[in-house]
């Protein structure tokens, strides 16, 4: 059998992209979605979630991406440039290897960025983390511990298979893939040892704001291939010129929506005999 879940990150981020992933979720094959505690439409989101009972909701840990820290800035100021997160996950690296962060100031932020989700009362299928700094090493044991304390049952591992280009040809983009994805299938024996689920394959990172119909039917073949779990990541939204007027990430946030919404793509996931599923099918 081939299992698939397809996320959607950064629910909560903006109405635009809270919007567009429920109309994934309703119109789409959308299966799950990550709820960010940090994101500024954080409410609108959990609203809608409980109104969308079907849709798996995990939690999205950022320590990046510019965004704000659940903690009072003076808590976790090791953390924060200018009372925000670094942008890229290259500047987080960097602080993290110069010892620029407090390893205790950022369990904190975790703690509250797990228990602030924990709190809305919606049930959580899993966990995963903006820019997947997640599954570094200095971080995954402290993730481990709050899945454990919160008994948060599946972790995402994005090891991306490492000759798979999507199309996407940047040398930039590549090194980060290969790095990360290191760090995920290091990270799947400790992961597996707590007792945590995760998918057997992840796509999506190569093509991360830039899933269109080319490359979600490039994932889909590769998928085809594969018996056992998959997940492929999404960043959806309804309108791509207002949000990149907000974050400078570069998606292609409706080419997103527009590729879970169309007659492709749920063709292709019919004829492969692809079910469906999000991450807490996993584990029941």
């Amino acid at each position: 059998m081939i299992q698939l879940i397809i996320n959607a990150d950064d629910f909560g981020l903006h109405p635009l992209v809270n919007q567009g992933i429920i109309k994934g979720f309703t119109e789409g094959c959308l299966t799950s979605t990550s709820l960010l505690p940090s994101g500024e439409a954080f409410d609108e989101a959990v609203a809608l979630a409980k109104e969308n009972a079907q849709l798996g909701i995990g939690i999205h840990t950022a320590i990046v991406g510019g965004l704000k820290p659940v903690s009072n800035p003076k808590d976790v100021s090791s953390l924060l440039v200018d009372g925000h997160f670094p942008e890229t996950y290259g500047e987080v690296v960097k602080r993290i290897v110069s010892g620029q962060i407090d390893f205790n100031e950022l369990y904190t932020e975790l703690d509250n960025q797990f228990r602030k989700i924990i709190d809305t009362g919606l049930p959580i299928t899993h966990v995963d983390g903006h820019q997947h700094l997640h599954v570094l090493p200095e971080l995954l044991p402290m993730v481990i511990s709050l899945c454990k304390k919160y008994k948060v049952h599946a972790i995402r591992l994005p090891g991306e298979f490492y000759p798979f280009l999507n199309g996407v040809h940047s040398l930039k983009r590549l090194i980060g893939k290969i790095g990360l994805s290191n760090c995920a299938e290091r990270s799947r024996q400790l992961t597996t040892s707590a007792g945590l689920w995760s998918t057997t394959f992840f796509w999506g990172m190569m093509a991360g704001g830039q899933m269109d119909q080319v490359h979600m039917n490039q994932i889909l073949n590769e998928v085809g291939k594969s018996t056992g779990s998959h997940e492929i990541m999404m960043h959806p939204g309804l309108d791509t010129t207002e949000l990149s007027n907000h974050f400078t990430w570069g998606y292609h946030w409706q080419d997103e929506l527009a590729t879970l919404c169309s007659w492709e793509t749920k063709q292709q996931i019919l004829a492969k005999g692809i079910k469906l599923i999000n991450y807490g099918n996993l584990y029941e």
